[in-house]
């Protein structure tokens, strides 16, 4: 998927991206989509296409979120709900289609949020729900969009770092600036507690900094870490967190009595999570390649481990945290019998696979990085072998033990 482009002019943002398509489909059709925040808890995405459809495939259906949220303002077009599929349907092939979207807080499980609200009337608006292939007589076409952002008079609007078809973010529409921390931009909840602020801003300053000069290479954008507070409610102790990387940027939408409390373990759990995001990031930071569709392990195990070395290297963790943190992860594993397959084995066997090669975490995947842009492949068990067998062996403690300056 080439680069997006982004600009501004008078407060609204433009994205630019094209829809994926095979070399044997119809050309992707051009689509201009124009969201723009009308009143505090409603949007209008005004859709115009440069020829006539009659249908915008969806996909999976998302709760009640169009059901509930979404107004059809344009006439003879339904909402329609197939095989679990949702679609806009029109009577006639039209050019323009309307919508207008109210407040909605649920969350559906393995879903993005739809929308992430704020306490100060913020909110982090899910494009990617917006997105479709679109029907033209008996041809589907994906879209080819150029995504205008709209917000209230004064009211910061900000667009994901690398919106697309598969990968598009969050747009924040709210009354907050973001603060450069590190090499992010930062927006958290005014509701946020100062222990929570605290820990988000150590973590992103040190760790962003200590990723750029490991993998030696700057962000190609500036990533937005947004953090939406949901309230204090539900059992003491319990804390909810939902989010994590899309669109080039991290949301987080937290909820729970125990974010009131500030305990060590609390902060080291949100400094290993925020870490661990920011890894993900990291490991998106190529013009091509990157992560694919296979062997979630790579990817979720990888960003335990360059976490880990991330969390030694800036003393945010001690090296008897460290390795409290790495031998949980390794007995964990061995309970799982070493199963790569299953969710919770991506993270702790992924990260013993880390743990085993005979190279540290932060320089193979400095040079998986490398090896992924230079020829556009996937992130691979293959492709790790590869590097092994091409780096001479070296003694792991001693890289581990290598603090960047």
């Amino acid at each position: 998927m080439p680069l997006p482009i982004r600009s501004s002019c008078a407060g609204l943002l433009f994205v630019v991206f094209m829809g994926t398509a095979h070399a044997a489909d119809p050309a992707p059709l051009r689509t201009e989509l124009t969201l723009t925040h009308i009143a505090t808890d409603k949007w209008r995405a005004d859709y115009v296409f440069a020829e006539p459809v009659t249908a915008i495939e969806l996909g999976p259906q998302i709760g009640t979120y169009r059901k509930q949220a979404w107004r059809l303002l344009t006439n003879g077009v339904d909402l329609v709900v197939q095989d679990n599929n949702e679609s806009l349907r029109s009577n006639k092939p039209l050019t323009q289609l309307s919508v207008e979207i109210s407040r909605y807080s649920n969350f559906e499980l393995d879903q993005y949020a739809p929308i992430n609200h704020f306490s100060d009337g913020g909110a982090d608006f899910y494009l990617g729900f917006l997105y479709g292939s679109l029907g033209q007589s008996e041809h589907k076409r994906d879209m080819a969009v150029t995504l205008h952002l709209q917000g209230l008079t004064g009211e910061t609007v900000l667009a994901p770092s690398k919106p697309g078809a598969d990968l598009a973010g969050y747009a924040y529409f709210g009354p907050s600036k973001p603060a450069r921390m590190g090499n992010a931009n930062v927006i958290i909840d005014p509701l946020a507690p100062a222990w929570l602020r605290d820990t988000i801003a150590d973590t992103t300053a040190k760790v962003s900094q200590f990723y750029e000069q490991a993998f030696q290479r700057k962000l190609t954008d500036t990533p937005l870490i947004s953090v939406a507070m949901i309230g204090f409610d539900g059992e003491p102790g319990s804390i909810s967190i939902k989010g994590g990387v899309v669109g080039g940027g991290v949301v987080y939408r937290l909820q729970g009595r125990g974010l009131m409390e500030d305990h060590p373990k609390r902060r080291a759990f949100m400094a290993g999570l925020v870490a661990h995001e920011m890894a993900h990031v990291w490991q998106n930071n190529l013009a091509r390649g990157g992560i694919g569709e296979n062997d979630p392990w790579i990817h979720e195990g990888g960003a335990e481990a360059i976490m880990l070395e991330a969390m030694r290297a800036t003393g945010i963790f001690t090296e008897e945290m460290a390795d409290q943190y790495a031998q949980k992860l390794l007995k964990e594993c061995d309970d799982l019998k070493d199963d790569v397959t299953i969710y919770r084995g991506f993270y702790a066997c992924g990260f013993k696979r880390f743990n085993s090669y005979p190279m540290a975490p932060v320089p193979l995947w400095r040079a998986m990085l490398t090896r992924s842009e230079d020829s556009d492949e996937s992130y691979s068990e293959s492709m790790i072998q590869a590097i092994l067998r091409e780096q001479p062996a070296t003694q792991k403690a001693q890289q581990h033990s290598e603090h960047l300056q």
